[in-house]
This record gives structure tokens, C-alpha cells and sequence, in this order.
């Protein structure tokens, strides 16, 4: 037993063991940039959701600390992001003012009580059933959709709204009082933290600065452009003129104490949260897979499900909010040279500094500043020509893509990532229902079979042969009874029919009873079936039951051995063998 617990400690904290003082200062240095991108971040994003700027300072402390212990990979920088905020304004929306920030910290924890029961029920092949159209154009959607949302605060109205539409209303409904001087201060801080982001680098490398200090000084740069507004916001006392800042920021640590509410409102908390689990794991799976794969490591699933249910979990006890992998930090964090989770322990080391002693610096704040900060994050997130790449190769994936993306802006954040995965699902079985099941022929000379309405093949007029492109289960067992009725109707020589089978990797209960009615039928009417090219592991499944004992035929391990066995004339004559590739 303790051998098993050495080797599951050493699984989850290897990197401990394996840690060199030599990584301490690339850590040291990622934490470090990390950080100042997450401070303005945390703040942003707290205002995203709905929530006063120190939750999201307090959701970036003590979640950081509880993935490093449970999650899998190395670079993840785990915290608040735009998506999640967006997905946790709309779910505490309809709550009272004074209960959003209770019910927020309630929230995260019904999310990593999800995440970690998945977890511990090794639940991570789930993300299997999300594809990769229907998160790319999810993130699209809520990306648009908080673009849209932030519009209120660069133009100085009240705007709101859950879906695109309400607020598209409401900002063209208060147009004509919008703040002039916020407008002003709002347009420039896009337009700064569009450059820092875009070309600031590129101008300093053709100045002669080396590339890693121009890529440094870029990621730095948001944090100075804020520091330029803060300053001039605090000495020019611009909210006196109607500019909307942060205010006071209460300082110290996060709280650390259980969400007290009543029962039945975690209840209605149970589905917003299932749906937060699931984007923030998918999402966040998805960043540490593609980050891993650049350091030829690996993730493991079940363990992101742990990872992320305990910085949940952790967030909605220490005062913060449901939170899940950044993709910008993450990127950042790796690029800047971090090895390890260490980074991120140190990222909440300093997350807790700023929390103790930065915070009075920040009451004169811009809400504009913030709010031009989420939206050019956002711009890079938008991804239409993914949707149409998607569109272009596949209309069912497309169609998919398309539905998700309209079902946030027309929805909101909660449903679209269920109108994809549902629509996705059903559009899959859909396709299963009905599947490609065509007759075959053999090309001249060759043992190669192919669709004998796609190409110039050999077909024999009393050996039919039926290829079957899926598996077989409830949903398609009938269409294959339908086929091969039809098959029978239209082909009165038939003598004998070869079901080919190297697609099908399963046969359920159902489809075996399909099979059985369809060799009586067969049967009865004089037609001998068959099959061949079927799988070791179905075949084995079929010797569990009694139905080869009442085939009417045998199992030819190729199509051509079936064809050179019931075939008349005999193909043999034809020796040539044309190469095919």
C-alpha cells in the first residue's frame, strides 16, 4: 500500500521531486510578468462579472495555490477570464445587489464540486464530447458578446443586457448621453492597448531592441498605460467630471469562510454551474494540451478535473468567484520561461502583496480603462475564420459552429455551449442513423473493392456485396433491415449477399437481433448470407451468442477470398494485378 501511495504522490507532485534551483529564476521572472499582466486582469474581469475589483484580485490568490497541487500541467496560469466572468455575471444577474458577491463565491464552489466528482470518477474522456468547432465558435460568440457588453462603459452609459440584441437596444437607446470625456479616455486606452499588443514589439525590434527584451517591454506596457490613465485620472480629479472610476478598493487578504446561504439557493445554482464546469474544463484542457504539446509533455484529463474543481472550490472560499485556465497568461507564462507550477505559487504570493498593499492606489481607476482592456483581450479571441474554414469542409460541423455561435449572442453565455454540444450530438447520431451502406465491385486484376456507383468496378449478378461504413447499434439496425430489403427487390438473380463489415467496430443487442431477422428473411427467400472483412473483436462478441450457429452462410476472413469462393464466373483468370494507391 505504501508503495501505491509513493507512487501516486510522486504522479501528482513529481514536479517536487524533480525541481532544480536553476528553474527558481525562469520561474521567478514568468511569475513575475505573469502578475503584472493579472492585475489589471483580475480587476477587469471583476468588473466583467458584476462584481466590486477586489473579488477578482481574491480569485486569483488562493486558486492559484490549490491547482498547483492537483493540476497536471506546468504552465497553466489558472484565475479569472473573460469568458467565465461573463458566464458568472448572467448566472448572479437576477440575484438581489447585496447577494452577488455571496452568491458568486457560491457559484464557484457548486463548480469545483462538479469538476472534482468528475474528477474522482476519472470523467475526463467527457471533453471528447465537445468538439472543437462548437468551443472555437463558442469562445467567438461570448467573445463578441463582452465586446459588446463593455461598450457601456467607454461610452459612460448605463447600457446592460443579457444578449446581444438587449444591448445593442440599450446602447442605441442612450447614445445621446453618452459622457464625451469617457468616450475620450476609452478610445485611447483601446487604441493604446491595441498597439502595446499588436506592433509595439515589432517597432522596438526594428529599432535594434533584441527580440526578448521587445517582447518583454510589450507585455509590460498595459500596466504602464494604465499607470498613465491612473495618474491622470488622480491628478485632473477627472471624476468630478463625470468620468466613472473603480473607487475604494477594500486591501487585505481574502476572507476565508464558507458561502452562508440556504440550501435552495445552491439549487439554483445547479445549472449555470454544470455549465461553467464544463466550458471551464474544456476550455481549460484545451490551453494546457496545446501549451504541453510545445514541451513534448502530456496532460492528464482527470487530473485537470481535480485541479480545476480545487482552485474552484478554493476561489469560493476565499471571497472570489468560478474561475479556469487563461489562455493569454498561460501563453505568457511559457513564453517568459516558466518550468513549473512554482511560477504560479509565486504569482499568488504576489497577487497576495498587491492585495495587502496596492490596493488604495487604485480607487481612482477608470472603468473605461478596464473596460478597454477586456475588449481588445477580446479582439484576439474573435475567430470567424475558423467558423467558415469549418463551414467550407463540413456543413454539419458548420452548421454546428454557426448554431453555437447565434445561440450566445441570441441566448446569452449560459445556453450556447449546450446548443452546440446537444445539437452537435444529435446531428452525430443523425449521421450514425443513417450510414453509408453501399454496393460494391472489385477493380479489374486487383483485390481492391470500391463503391460501385463511384467507380468502374466488377460486380457479379448473383453475388451482391453490401458494405457497411459505420457501426451497428438501435438507431441504424432497421436502415441496414431497410437496405438490404431493398437490395432483394431490385436484384432477382441475387443468390447470395456478403455483408462487408471493416467499419463496423461494434454490434449491440439490437443490430444482432437486425442480423437474425434479416437471415430468416434471406433464408426464406432462397438468398445464402454472408460476411467478410469483419473485426476479431466483433466476431468474438458474435460467438457469445447462438447466430452463427443459424447463419445461413460463413465468415471469409477478406472480400476477396468471399468473392473467389461465390462467385461465378471466377475472377482468377484475371492475375494482373494493378497497383493501386
Amino acid at each position: 500500500m505504501s508503495g501505491r501511495v509513493a507512487t501516486a504522490l510522486r504522479k501528482q507532485w513529481g514536479w517536487l521531486a524533480d525541481y532544480r534551483a536553476s528553474y527558481f529564476s525562469d520561474d521567478l521572472v514568468a511569475a513575475i510578468v505573469v502578475t503584472i499582466l493579472l492585475v489589471p486582469q483580475s480587476l477587469a474581469y471583476a468588473l466583467l462579472a458584476g462584481l466590486p475589483p477586489q473579488v477578482g484580485i481574491y480569485a486569483s490568490i488562493a486558486p492559484l495555490v490549490a491547482y498547483a497541487f492537483l493540476g497536471s500541467s506546468n504552465q497553466l496560469n489558472v484565475g479569472p477570464t473573460a469568458v467565465i466572468s461573463l458566464m458568472t455575471a448572467a448566472a448572479i444577474a437576477t440575484m438581489p445587489e447585496e447577494m452577488r458577491i455571496v452568491g458568486a463565491a457560491a457559484l464557484a464552489l457548486v463548480v469545483g464540486v462538479f469538476l472534482l466528482i468528475a474528477g474522482l470518477f476519472r470523467a475526463g474522456f467527457l471533453m471528447n464530447f465537445v468538439s472543437r468547432p462548437v468551443v472555437s465558435a463558442y469562445i467567438t460568440g461570448a467573445a463578441l458578446l463582452i465586446i459588446i457588453s463593455q461598450l457601456r462603459h467607454v461610452l459612460g452609459i448605463d447600457g446592460g443586457g443579457r444578449t446581444a440584441g438587449a444591448m445593442v437596444s440599450n446602447l442605441l437607446s442612450q447614445a445621446g448621453s453618452a459622457n464625451g470625456l469617457t468616450m475620450g479616455i476609452g478610445a485611447a486606452a483601446i487604441a493604446a492597448f491595441y498597439l502595446a499588443r499588436n506592433t509595439f514589439a515589432y517597432r522596438l525590434v526594428k529599432a535594434g531592441v533584441s527580440s526578448s527584451r521587445a517582447r518583454m517591454a510589450s507585455r509590460i506596457a498595459p500596466i504602464v498605460i494604465i499607470g498613465v490613465f491612473l495618474v491622470l485620472s488622480a491628478v485632473l480629479d477627472l471624476s468630478d467630471r463625470g468620468l466613472a472610476i473603480v473607487g475604494a478598493v477594500p486591501g487585505g487578504l481574502p476572507p476565508l469562510r464558507f458561502p452562508m446561504v440556504e440550501l435552495s439557493f445552491f439549487e439554483g445554482l445547479l445549472v449555470p454551474a454544470a455549465v461553467i464546469a464544463i466550458v471551464a474544463f474544456v476550455d481549460s484542457t484545451s490551453t494546457a494540451q496545446e501549451l504541453a504539446a510545445r514541451r513534448r509533455e502530456s496532460i492528464d484529463s482527470d487530473r485537470e478535473l481535480l485541479g480545476l474543481g480545487a482552485a474552484n472550490l478554493a476561489a469560493g472560499l476565499s471571497g472570489g468567484y468560478a474561475v479556469n485556465g487563461s489562455m493569454s497568461r498561460s501563453a505568457v507564462n511559457a513564453a517568459a520561461g516558466g518550468r513549473s507550477p512554482l511560477s504560479g505559487l509565486i504569482v499568488a504570493v504576489f497577487m497576495a502583496l498587491t492585495a495587502l498593499f496596492l490596493t488604495p492606489l487604485l480607487r481612482a481607476l477608470p472603468l473605461a480603462v478596464l473596460a478597454a482592456l477586456i475588449i481588445v483581450a477580446c479582439l484576439s479571441l474573435l475567430d470567424f475564420k475558423s467558423i467558415w474554414r469549418t463551414w467550407v469542409y463540413s456543413r454539419i460541423d458548420g452548421l454546428t459552429a454557426l448554431a453555437t455561435f447565434l445561440s450566445v449572442l441570441l441566448f446569452g453565455v449560459q445556453w450556447g455551449v449546450l446548443v452546440g454540444v446537444v445539437l452537435a450530438m444529435a446531428l452525430h447520431i443523425r449521421t450514425t442513423v443513417t450510414p453509408h451502406m453501399p454496393l460494391v465491385g472489385r477493380f479489374p486484376g486487383t483485390e481492391h473493392y470500391r463503391d460501385a456507383e463511384r467507380f468502374v468496378v466488377e460486380t457479379n449478378d448473383t453475388v451482391k456485396t453490401l458494405r457497411i461504413d459505420e457501426s451497428l447499434y438501435y438507431a441504424n439496425a432497421r436502415t441496414l433491415e431497410e437496405r438490404v430489403a431493398e437490395i432483394v427487390q431490385n436484384h432477382a438473380e441475387m443468390t447470395d449477399l456478403v455483408l462487408m463489415c471493416p467499419a463496423v467496430n461494434r454490434i449491440d443487442a439490437s443490430a444482432l437481433s437486425s442480423l437474425e431477422t434479416i437471415n430468416e428473411r434471406l433464408k426464406s427467400a432462397g438468398i445464402t448470407l454472408h460476411f467478410s472483412d469483419m473485426q476479431s473483436r466483433v466476431r468474438e462478441r458474435l460467438y457469445r451468442s447462438n447466430f452463427l450457429d443459424r447463419l445461413s452462410g460463413r465468415i471469409f476472413l477478406s472480400q476477396h477470398e468471399a468473392m473467389e469462393t461465390l462467385s461465378t464466373p471466377d475472377f482468377s483468370f484475371l492475375d494482373d494485378h494493378i497497383d493501386m494507391h
